[in-house]
């Protein structure tokens, strides 16, 4: 009898942490695993919206990728061109002023609460805004260099720098996320590291290369990942600001799938696309993380 009696007691032990995860799985597959499966069932189909029946074409979409549309690959070398410029750079710069502002200067505060203050503006605002600074004819940035003599430039109609100018707007705007993480990352290093070093003869640089780079790797991993992730999926910004042109120049797989689906309403193909990046994405971040964990091994 007391066996039997335990077990109920027992299970219920067992089954009540799942009972507290029940909400949030439930909220999860609904707002995450259902829109992915749908999402791959669509990119299966040949929708334009308008018709409620979606007729099952198979893998058509993605062999009209793949083999007929121009369009498709030139948006995965513009995606490509603004990830090499945009990651390297957010992390570099990123790295650099959480340095800067982890220094025991004057106006520590006023500097950290400048540089997150752009984060929290609209991407519409963004795009609007250096839209107007940077219009050829009415701009403020001409306007100063007509002033020191120099000739005005047309900075978002030239293709040869539009995607450059592109990545500098996305750079002022969100190096915040990479300042504020590496900032968190250099105040959970020990100060006794650092006196350790001083001990041993290390200058600045050599304390910088063997003990601040060292201990940042986990945090590295992470601004890394995030950054390849939300370069693929880079669509506000670009947008607001040039629209994917000039010719093309600047049109990245998100705008691609955005002109897709809702401009000629072909949503089969927009859903293949988003498969065909969350793919990309994924074995991506599987790469880089089996990299990191074999450096830190």
């Amino acid at each position: 009898m007391t066996k039997i009696t335990k077990r109920p007691g027992l299970l219920r032990k067992r089954m009540t942490p799942y009972l507290y995860l029940l909400p949030f799985l439930a909220f999860y597959f609904i707002l995450q695993l259902y829109p992915l499966i749908q999402n791959f069932y669509v990119s299966l189909t040949e929708w334009d919206m308008m018709n409620p029946q979606k007729p099952f074409v198979g893998l058509s979409n993605y062999k009209t990728l793949f083999f007929k549309d121009y369009l498709f690959w030139g948006s995965v070398g513009a995606t490509l061109h603004y990830i090499f410029l945009n990651v390297p750079l957010k992390i570099i710069i990123g790295l650099a002023l959480a340095i800067l502002l982890n220094l025991n200067l004057k106006g520590k505060i006023f500097h950290r609460i400048a540089i997150f203050i752009p984060f929290v503006l609209n991407t519409a605002v963004v795009g609007l805004l250096f839209r107007w600074i940077l219009d050829p004819q009415f701009g403020m940035f001409n306007y100063y260099l007509e002033k020191v003599g120099l000739a005005p430039q047309k900075w978002l109609l030239e293709p040869k720098w539009t995607m450059e100018i592109v990545v500098l707007v996305t750079i002022w705007w969100s190096i915040a996320f990479n300042t504020i993480v590496y900032l968190a990352g250099l105040q959970g290093i020990p100060e006794e590291l650092y006196d350790a070093g001083k001990i041993d003869g290390c200058n600045a640089w050599q304390r910088f290369l063997h003990i601040t780079l060292p201990s940042l790797k986990n945090t590295t991993m992470f601004v890394v990942i995030m950054q390849v992730i939300g370069s693929f999926q880079a669509f506000g910004n670009i947008y607001m600001l040039t629209g994917g042109g000039p010719l093309n120049s600047t049109r990245v797989m998100m705008l691609h799938l955005y002109q897709v689906g809702f401009y000629y309403f072909k949503m089969g193909q927009a859903a293949a696309i988003s498969v065909i990046i969350f793919i990309i994405v994924l074995i991506l971040t599987i790469i880089m993380l089996r990299l990191f964990r074999e450096e830190t091994a």
